[in-house]
């Protein structure tokens, strides 16, 4: 059977919906008769399936994938036409910045300077001053073979995702590092780490995907904490969020940072992130906290049955609020 671009990624778009969890995807992938430890398990399911169905082609399974999944969901209608050859058409591509039409009539005359888009980018100087005091409070979360990003909030809570660190015996394995960034000089900083200490205070949520767990110690009183109020946030804002993306050094991105959906406890902007950013906070131009950021690739519009964007996504930060509210969060 034939595999082309379009037909595996149907496949692999319908593996992510069938198959979202990692457990799931680890008992498939075996079943299907590949090696795990070859694959990378990534926090969202689309890019975990991206690599199963890369590693699948490399040992030539892909028909045994297919079998597998048809086997418990034969009645899958993407499965079905991916077996009968004829995948759904791919989605469309990104629209990117320079893909757009920038160009204008020959009779335009030049201005001495110009507002690019709907609103002004222009920020103060004190911007960068105080994105530098707001990533003191942000820390890689180091878990047993892959790791995470988490934030410090009064007192001494450390908020990440749900699938980050899902229960206390995750979070007696994981470990708060700040400071795990680079110098002026290109040098590694000294890194500070603290042990985590779930029996003091834990509370998580795996349908808003956020996790509270207090810090072992007293991290608060060197590296500071983020503002953690009601802070809105609307279509048309810019974002920027600070991350240990793909688990290196802290970074920080705010190019195409533009949010284009607010609604149902989610935002969904088009900030930069890569596996290991799962648990950022997400910061207006203000270095307000406004959400904490969690996955992304195609994703659906809450509220929409099938509006498809190429996004990342963030939980609200009210949604946050309120669930350790509930949940009897110190003050």
């Amino acid at each position: 059977m034939s595999w082309d671009k379009n037909r595996l990624r149907a496949l692999r778009l319908a593996l992510a919906e069938l198959y979202p969890r990692e457990t799931q995807q680890r008992a498939f992938a075996k079943d299907a008769g590949l090696v795990t430890a070859r694959i990378g398990f990534e926090p969202a399911a689309d890019l975990t399936w991206f690599n199963v169905i890369e590693e699948a082609r490399r040992a030539g399974r892909i028909d045994a994938v297919l079998a597998n999944a048809l086997a418990e969901y034969p009645a899958d209608e993407t499965l079905k036409q991916v077996a009968a050859n004829q995948a759904p058409e791919p989605l469309p591509a990104p629209v990117m910045a320079r893909d757009l039409p920038w160009h204008g009539p020959a009779n335009a005359r030049p201005a001495l300077e110009k507002i690019m888009g709907s609103r002004s980018a222009l920020v103060n100087v004190s911007f960068l001053e105080r994105g530098i005091q707001s990533a003191r409070a942000v820390a890689r979360i180091r878990l047993p073979g892959e790791s995470g990003t988490g934030f410090l909030v009064k007192p001494n809570l450390l908020i990440t995702n749900h699938h980050v660190i899902p229960d206390k015996a995750t979070a007696l394995q994981a470990a708060a590092q700040f400071n795990y960034q680079q110098t002026l000089a290109g040098m590694d900083a000294e890194v500070a780490e603290y042990a985590l200490a779930p029996d003091e205070f834990f509370a998580t949520s795996e349908k808003d995907d956020w996790t509270a767990v207090r810090v072992k110690g007293d991290p608060a009183s060197r590296w500071g904490v983020l503002s953690f109020v009601s802070t809105k946030v609307a279509a048309d804002d810019r974002v920027n969020i600070i991350q240990h993306a793909g688990g290196g050094s802290k970074q920080l991105s705010f190019y195409a940072n533009v949010v284009v959906f607010v609604g149902e406890g989610r935002v969904q902007y088009l900030t930069d992130t890569l596996p290991g950013s799962s648990g950022s906070p997400v910061f207006d131009r203000d270095w307000r906290l406004v959400a904490v950021h969690h996955s992304g690739g195609w994703l659906v519009e809450p509220g929409s049955k099938d509006d498809v964007y190429y996004r990342n996504e963030g939980i609200l930060i009210d949604v946050v609020i309120a669930g350790l509210k509930t949940a009897g969060a110190p003050e």
